[in-house]
């Protein structure tokens, strides 16, 4: 497989402390090897690795000490890549066998320096809410402006007293405890938790999974189709796809995504929570495929671990449970469901590659139509999936630019096609079948004329 696409770099200059340019693309930097760029939802910066080469040694001639302020612009068919206000955050010299000197300096925003920097000490209002926090501490602590990120709002009020946190840390903390303000179309409530902060190469970004999977299917999204080699059109082919790892109801039980148990103690009384029932809060959920189907394992109702916690705010609070007429939040409870929500998302893993298109942004939702060598379309793999994390890389060769996004998606419910199947089994499924159809049975019941299917018929 070989893929090329036009890739030119209008700018590379790093700044000195006085703001100053000291090396630049054409100048003291000869020439660019590879550019990688990654981000995550997990992850509250983005990166770039630039391997370039320079005719003299860089690290004595420039004198870098990181820190140094990096503008970086991009052109590619998809679209830019532009960056004013990178940060040299460290730099390793390759050693070669030419006289050229050849080195891989990190990029980074602001923010991670901001971050190790200035901690949270002051106490947090538990009457305010928590999208509100997230806010201050962006703006505050993190020095950025509100062109800078994106904040979907909270239900709940929350507070805590800073502990000197780091900003990340505060954050991440919020995000366990959030509650959705948000109740779209597609059945969610305002108990949508389990929250996520990350960056894009466009903002930072703090919001609900279920948000994330309901805007993402209901807006525009990119098609893939499996192809093997090259097409007339290739920009929406995907190349080796890969599954990292599928349903695996061990795993799943052992991580507490069906449920669990939650003791707390608040130095008055020691309460223990409830086992929260799977089916009643996947009911409240936006999900990518549909429900799998489980047998008599009773595995939907069914806490399977027991954690326990100090609650560390209960001084903000006289009992740690807050009531705003419309709902009742209870933070312990939402740590629970939000740790059970991200298990869900990751129930599925799958690696594609991809030509190199920079709209796409961690986060996102992309359709893929993957391949079955015996049926066509792979019914069960296929569908809607969420970006995990991405990585652009772009390699500069003698015959030309090689640019791929490689991308590791994720999904919390399988089969896009169990809905179906379950309406054409209804009378079966209510008579006590609650066997799991595989593959071949979904295809069947979908398409009974193929020859696969018709072998079983007398």
């Amino acid at each position: 497989m070989s893929y090329t696409k036009n890739v030119v770099i209008r700018d590379l200059t790093i700044f000195g402390f006085e703001d100053n340019p000291i090396a630049s693309l054409g100048k003291e930097i000869d020439t660019v090897m590879s550019i990688d760029y990654y981000e995550c939802i997990f992850e509250p910066a983005f990166e770039f690795q630039i391997l370039f080469q320079s005719a003299e040694n860089a690290l004595s001639s420039l004198k870098l000490r990181t820190t140094e302020r990096v503008s970086l612009e991009i052109d590619h068919q998809t679209g830019p890549l532009k960056f004013d206000d990178l940060i040299l955050t460290s730099f390793v010299q390759n050693e070669s066998e030419s006289t050229a000197s050849s080195f891989v300096i990190r990029l980074q925003p602001a923010s991670v320096i901001y971050n190790e920097q200035n901690k949270c000490t002051q106490p947090y209002n538990p009457t305010i809410k928590s999208s509100t926090h997230v806010e201050n501490i962006l703006r505050s602590n993190l020095k950025l402006s509100e062109d800078d990120y994106e904040i979907e709002q909270t239900a709940n009020p929350d507070g805590f007293y800073g502990n000197r946190w780091k900003p990340f840390k505060a954050i991440y903390w919020l995000c366990r405890r959030a509650m959705s303000a948000s109740m779209p179309e597609d059945g969610g409530g305002t108990d949508r938790v389990g929250f996520l902060f990350w960056r894009t190469k466009s903002k930072c970004k703090f919001k609900s999974i279920d948000t994330m999977i309901s805007e993402g299917k209901s807006g525009s999204v990119f098609k893939y189709i499996q192809n093997d080699t090259i097409s007339d059109n290739p920009n929406f082919d995907l190349y080796n796809p890969r599954d990292e790892y599928d349903q695996d109801v061990v795993r799943d039980l052992q991580s507490s995504r069906f449920g669990q148990n939650r003791g707390y103690v608040n130095l008055q009384t020691l309460a223990h929570m409830q086992p929260i029932p799977f089916t009643e809060e996947k009911a409240k959920q936006a999900h990518l495929g549909e429900d799998k189907l489980f047998r008599d394992f009773d595995i939907n109702g069914k806490a399977t671990t027991t954690t326990y916690s100090v609650i560390n705010d209960f001084t903000m609070r006289k009992d740690g449970l807050v009531t705003s007429g419309e709902y009742e939040y209870h933070p312990e409870r939402t740590v629970a469901q939000s740790k059970m929500r991200y298990e869900s998302l990751l129930s599925k893993s799958l690696r594609i590659t991809v030509p190199m298109n920079v709209e796409l942004e961690a986060g996102d939702i992309i359709s893929v139509d993957l391949i079955d060598s015996m049926k066509g379309t792979d019914e069960w793999r296929s569908g809607f999936y969420l970006i995990k994390d991405l990585r652009h890389t772009v390699h500069f060769r003698d015959n030309g630019v090689q640019c791929y996004t490689y991308l590791r998606l994720v999904r919390d419910t399988p089969g896009d096609d169990l809905e179906e199947y379950a309406e054409h089994h209804k009378e079966e499924i209510e008579a006590g079948d609650h066997h799991d159809p595989n593959a071949l049975e979904i295809f069947c019941d979908l398409h009974p004329d193929e020859p696969e299917c018709l072998v079983y018929d007398d």
